[in-house]
């Protein structure tokens, strides 16, 4: 991993245990804890990704608990995770979270987590929480997109504070996260099925790929650590 961020000037890290399971890009020369998944890359539609619902409810469906949070591991969540082709939107509005959060936490000296727990709560209605709301409505239906659900943009995807397991959370509603959940699956078996017709899982090989892996998630040029 050291070696890996020498390469860039920023990455992406998610804390392994969380209520929120937020990400954030921070300056990569630095020491960072075990406690933390690294993603080895300043691709700002890697960090709409991983703030959008389908990155959310995969790794709540994927992962196991620590009491009511979520243990994170980038080998059961991501690597599972079919990841869509990178829209330039994707780019633009990642970048825009970045920008806005940062800006956040600076004027209200508080911590992404505590940020986040204003988010998360309906009764704060201050206008730079609510401007956080909003570019995360714009990933979701931005992620959407780039996955070619946009049909379900059409039909609405119900943001608003919804159960999210023993938490409140702003997101896509209970017959969005459901749907979205069934076209995610198959994808990851349409996808595995095809690795197989190439004979990436073949033992003779001798690695095989985490089932759903695909080639979009190699082409992001990111390595990730599990520390």
């Amino acid at each position: 991993m050291v070696e890996a961020i020498r390469k860039v000037d920023k990455i992406i890290v998610l804390a392994k245990v969380s209520r929120t399971v937020i990400p954030v890009m921070v300056e990569a020369d630095q020491v960072f804890d075990q406690k933390i998944v690294v993603f080895v890359s300043d691709e700002t539609a890697l960090l709409a990704l991983l703030s959008s619902a389908p990155h959310y409810w995969w790794a709540s469906s994927q992962s196991a608990t620590m009491k009511a949070d979520i243990s994170y591991s980038q080998t059961d969540v991501f690597h599972t995770l079919a990841v869509p082709h990178f829209s330039n939107e994707m780019r633009r509005l990642g970048a825009t979270l970045g920008d806005t959060s940062r800006h956040v936490r600076l004027a209200r000296q508080l911590g992404l987590t505590k940020i986040y727990n204003l988010v998360f709560d309906s009764s704060c209605k201050d206008r730079d929480i609510a401007e956080l709301r909003e570019i995360h409505r714009q990933i979701d239906e931005a992620t959407f997109r780039a996955y070619g659900w946009d049909d379900m943009i059409e039909r609405g995807l119900d943001h608003g504070f919804h159960v999210a397991g023993k938490y409140m959370r702003y997101t896509i509603g209970p017959g969005a996260q459901q749907e979205m959940l069934d076209r995610l699956l198959e994808l990851n078996r349409k996808r595995y099925d095809e690795e197989v017709a190439l004979g990436l899982h073949d033992k003779s090989i001798g690695k095989k790929r985490p089932r759903g892996e695909s080639a979009t998630v190699e082409s992001l040029g990111a390595a990730l650590f599990d520390l």
